[in-house]
């Protein structure tokens, strides 16, 4: 790339960015005058309805007035000043309480209960006068319980201060200021810091992407003499620049609005210690490190969102889902006893909270710090590969149709044939798996036996109906059509060969997190109680044909339609390893994806994925019901295990004998049509 090229791209996107009022609305004005007014506006008024609260006069009605002139006589004087009531006599047996309530004039009603042993407070919690009038109540009872119970201690001859408080407790906190007021930042910073990069980028990303389509002047920006990566990478850094320059924005607005309220409490009450700024220097200068790795990781997210969209309008529908699951993830920050663990080190979004509120509190971590950042940085690279890949998409690039969300136009419009949009891959999996979490986590708290059958029926039924509705080709979508035996023999091997790999990949996986590796093994041993033919339906059977019609079918065909053929596989191998949500299994599960999208892709049918898909699950079944037939038969399968040179030089030589088989099988195969280049 010519970073002169560059560097000139790079101060067009940021002029004609700058150029956008609402770019500098959110860059500039939201912080630096909607957030001081919203906060000091809001104190004040919090201040006025507090005192407003404090100062009035509450209607109370008693059915105590002529038996109980002491505890009237509190109500009518109390000692504290804060307290206001007017008495109305009323007789609790004769009276509606509820209908008297609602009517609002009377706040609270205070009876003595049945066996005259106490007192109850009518009242109702929906209504803020009537709410607040109990609290008060309440103080003058626990004042008067109070008085009972001194003038009973002093009729008995005690102390009633001796009795009552025969020592004292006082807080001792060693917390230092720095560090209370760090703990206290270490839940709102974050938050702010992720929301305004998110908010900071978005507009850039929709003007740079769907503003310029809209605006016609994309076709005449690809004339110029700049390969698209050039393109690309300009646009990605003014994406970055102002999100980060916004999200600074944002943090020196909350900083000013901190001192003032600081020095405000400071003026108000001497309880307020002096706070040493220059130790926050340190966890200052990584949070830095940090809001510049998410810059990276937002950006390019962003901007992959809004590239299937032709319009502004479009654009800001396609990102919504991207905002609110970030916003989402950033309430981390907010939950007690959530700690940056390795795996949480690795959750994006979440990692960046976690780190930046143990760093405010002074926890430092230098693992924990190296693996945010670089798992930050990682998949913004893999982002922003994503994007350059989706840019040199014409089909994208020129809206033929192929990213739109097509399940959403009327269905008489649809057109019959071709495969789905990359738009309803989107749409669908993050259904797929809401669906899952919710029908099926719903189901599994009955019988774990009914939330596997209804989360497969979730995996596999919605990409179905998906294709019958919008009137796709099912045979190309699915690829249902019959393969030649090599390629099920390939496959086979293949498979065992990404096995003995994938062992290795998974003992390592699970020595880097012991947690999840334990997590896995307890969620098995529960299902394993159903038996050997029960376990061999639900973890072989059901997951190798309803997975592969989603991740090898409907995911695959779409994503080849759009890039190359490997660039297709790598991604939807990836999308597979995460799809099973644990650590451990991730790698592994996507070095299996890529297995079977490579073999689905050569014999263009389904067939040999589900083989091997059911083979490597079944294996696992029956060596956790059978350890030493299955040992005897695998000796890999053995207590003792294998060198992990052996796993390495026999599953490699395993993989390479599967690919040989598959290709010598394409060659032999009829000829199928395809519009995806290798």
């Amino acid at each position: 790339m010519n970073f002169k090229v560059i560097k000139q791209l790079y101060k067009k996107e940021i002029l004609d960015v700058l150029r956008d009022k609402k770019t500098i609305i959110m860059m500039v004005i939201v912080p630096l005058l909607i957030y001081p007014l919203m906060f000091v506006g809001g104190m004040v008024m919090m201040s006025k309805v507090t005192t407003q609260m404090d100062t009035q006069t509450y209607e109370i009605a008693v059915d105590f007035m002529d038996t109980n002139p002491e505890l009237v006589e509190m109500f009518l004087h109390p000692d504290d000043d804060t307290l206001h009531f007017k008495l109305c006599d009323l007789n609790v047996m004769d009276a509606d309480i509820s209908m008297i309530l609602r009517g609002e004039k009377i706040n609270a009603i205070v009876y003595e209960n049945e066996d005259g042993t106490g007192y109850n407070i009518a009242y109702l919690s929906s209504v803020t006068n009537s709410s607040y009038a109990e609290q008060k109540v309440r103080q003058v009872l626990s004042a008067y319980s109070d008085s009972l119970t001194n003038q009973s201690l002093e009729a008995a001859g005690l102390d009633p201060d001796t009795v009552l408080h025969p020592f004292e407790v006082e807080d001792d906190d060693r917390a230092s200021t720095e560090e209370t007021t760090g703990s206290l930042l270490g839940v709102i910073v974050p938050f702010m810091l992720v929301v305004s990069l998110l908010m900071g980028t978005m507009y850039p990303a929709i003007d740079t992407t769907a503003g310029e389509r809209e605006r016609g002047t994309l076709e005449t920006i690809l004339t110029l003499p700049v390969t698209n990566q050039e393109l690309i990478f300009s646009k990605f850094l003014t994406v970055g620049t102002i999100g980060v320059a916004s999200a600074l924005l944002n943090v020196l607005s909350m900083g000013g609005i901190g001192v003032y309220l600081y020095k405000l409490a400071a003026q108000t009450t001497s309880m307020v210690s002096k706070i040493q700024v220059s130790k926050f220097v340190p966890a200052i200068l990584v949070c830095c490190l940090c809001i510049l790795a998410f810059a990276v990781l937002i950006s390019a997210l962003s901007m992959c969102f809004c590239v299937f969209a032709k319009t502004y309008k479009e654009a800001n529908n396609y990102i919504t889902p991207l905002m609110l699951l970030v916003m989402f993830a950033s309430f981390i920050g907010f939950m007690p006893n959530v700690t940056l663990t390795r795996n949480m080190a690795l959750v994006p979004v979440a990692n960046i909270c976690l780190l930046i509120r143990d760093l405010l509190a002074f926890k430092f971590s230098f693992s924990s710090i190296t693996i945010v950042l670089f798992s930050n940085v990682a998949y913004g690279i893999i982002a922003v590969l994503v994007l350059g890949k989706l840019y040199n998409s014409e089909a994208i690039l020129f809206g033929d149709g192929t990213g739109n969300v097509q399940i959403f136009e009327r269905r008489s419009n649809m057109i019959k044939g071709g495969v789905p949009s990359v738009g309803d891959v989107c749409l669908v999996l993050p259904v797929v798996l809401v669906l899952m979490i919710y029908a099926g986590g719903f189901a599994s708290a009955k019988s774990m036996l009914v939330g596997l059958l209804v989360t497969q029926g979730i995996v596999g039924g919605v990409p179905l109906l998906t294709a019958w509705y919008t009137k796709k080709d099912m045979r190309k979508t699915f690829r249902i059509r019959l393969c030649r035996p090599g390629f099920l023999l390939g496959g086979l091997v293949l498979m065992m060969g990404t096995i003995l790999v994938g062992m290795l990949l998974t003992s390592i996986t699970s020595m880097l997190f012991p947690e999840s590796a334990e997590s896995m093994t307890g969620s098995m041993e529960a299902i394993y109680s159903y038996g050997y033919g029960v376990c061999l339906l639900l973890i072989a059977l059901l997951p190798a044909v309803c997975e592969e019609l989603l991740f090898r079918g409907f995911l695959l065909s779409s994503l080849e339609h759009t890039m190359k053929k490997r660039a297709a596989i790598l991604t939807a191998a990836i999308v597979f390893g995460l799809y099973h949500m644990n650590l451990v299994q991730t790698p592994t599960t996507a070095l299996i994806g890529m297995a079977l999208c490579y073999v689905a892709v050569q014999s263009e049918s389904l067939l040999p994925g589900m083989l091997m898909h059911f083979f490597n699950n079944a294996l696992s079944v029956t060596a956790a019901f059978y350890p030493k037939q299955v040992a005897r038969v695998l000796p890999i399968f053995s207590e003792n295990g294998v060198p992990a040179l052996v796993l390495i030089v026999g599953g490699v030589g395993l993989c390479v004998l599967g690919v040989y088989i598959i290709k010598r099988s394409k060659n032999k195969a009829f000829p199928v049509e395809s519009d995806a280049r290798l």
